[in-house]
């Protein structure tokens, strides 16, 4: 219960702060930076015992990938029954077909199965979700607004710390090496860091205006309704149904692909004039709705630990 009190004090926190401009309006972007650069990699690095590789981490690295397709399916066939336009359909392929498994997914994710369960996470995060993110994310923004799309870029993707020290743990796990005390806690500590800042982050960028509900109400619907509903269903019906596969790690990733959207899928809609508002609508509705959700999927899947 003190785990839930502490995600919705951070979100509540982060809020505030904006609403008061306690803080500036960049300041997202700072503990943002802060988390990826080191937050992020000292949590990978004290999770290297629990990150050895194995046949079973490549469920949790698939997850986002037939998530993002699944939605790209979903919304083409909903956008045709409803008529969406293009810009609807790209900011709901973006929003709901990528979660936010990382800084949403990891506290709940601790607050539900305990830090442990975070070695897998972070392997349903980066060659998951971020990567998912970084190649067919960016191409769908791409042809969804009509602008020149950039593809995939390698340079960004082995440029990004997190991504990096997850295959650098990766690889000092497969050769048996083990960190130093010292240096484990050190990793630990800075990595405690992770769950407050991202909320607060998360929560200081959340805005919620009646005006757009109304307005994108029905499309809201169907967006979430796809990402905190379908999308977990899909990846408990493929592992655990038709692959009869069983475990935490099958738990994690059915759990993950329940998470409210990602941030940063938003921020791209919005970047490319994708319905701007209905995102920002995805995030705002999306993540608080999720912390119902989440402990439901919780409940359902408790057959599979």
């Amino acid at each position: 219960m003190a785990a839930f009190g502490l995600i919705g004090l951070c979100l509540g926190l982060g809020a505030l702060l904006r609403s008061t401009r306690r803080l500036p309006q960049g300041t997202p972007a700072v503990l943002n930076a802060f988390i990826f650069h080191a937050a992020l990699p000292a949590a990978t690095l004290a999770s290297l015992p629990a990150l050895k590789p194995r046949a079973e981490l490549l469920l949790p690295a698939a997850m986002a990938w037939i998530v993002y397709f699944g939605g790209i399916l979903y919304v083409r066939v909903a956008g045709r029954l409803a008529g969406w336009d293009r810009a609807t359909r790209g900011a709901l392929t973006l929003t709901a077909g990528l979660g936010n498994t990382s800084f949403v997914g990891f506290p709940l994710l601790q607050a539900l199965l305990g830090v442990q369960a975070l070695s897998v996470g972070i392997i349903n995060d980066q060659p998951g979700t971020f990567l998912a993110f970084s190649t067919v994310g960016i191409l769908t923004a791409s042809a969804c607004s009509g602008k020149a799309s950039h593809g995939f870029d390698l340079k960004r993707l082995l440029g990004f710390p997190p991504f990096v020290v997850m295959l650098i743990t990766l690889a000092l796990a497969t050769a048996g090496f083990s960190l130093p005390s010292a240096l484990r806690e050190i990793c630990e500590r800075l990595g405690a860091t992770l769950i407050p800042l991202a909320l607060v982050s998360v929560g200081f960028q959340l805005r919620f205006r009646l005006e757009d509900l109304r307005q994108y109400g029905g499309r809201l619907f169907a967006g979430l309704f796809y990402k905190l509903a379908l999308a977990p269903a899909l990846i408990l019906l493929l592992y655990a149904g038709i692959g009869g596969w069983r475990g935490e790690a099958v738990r994690i990733t059915v759990l993950e692909a329940a998470m409210a959207p990602m941030v940063t899928a938003a921020v791209l809609a919005d970047e490319s004039g994708l319905e701007p508002e209905l995102a920002n609508l995805m995030l705002a509705v999306g993540i608080p709705l999720s912390l119902l959700t989440v402990p439901l999927w919780f409940r359902l899947t408790a057959f599979l630990g």
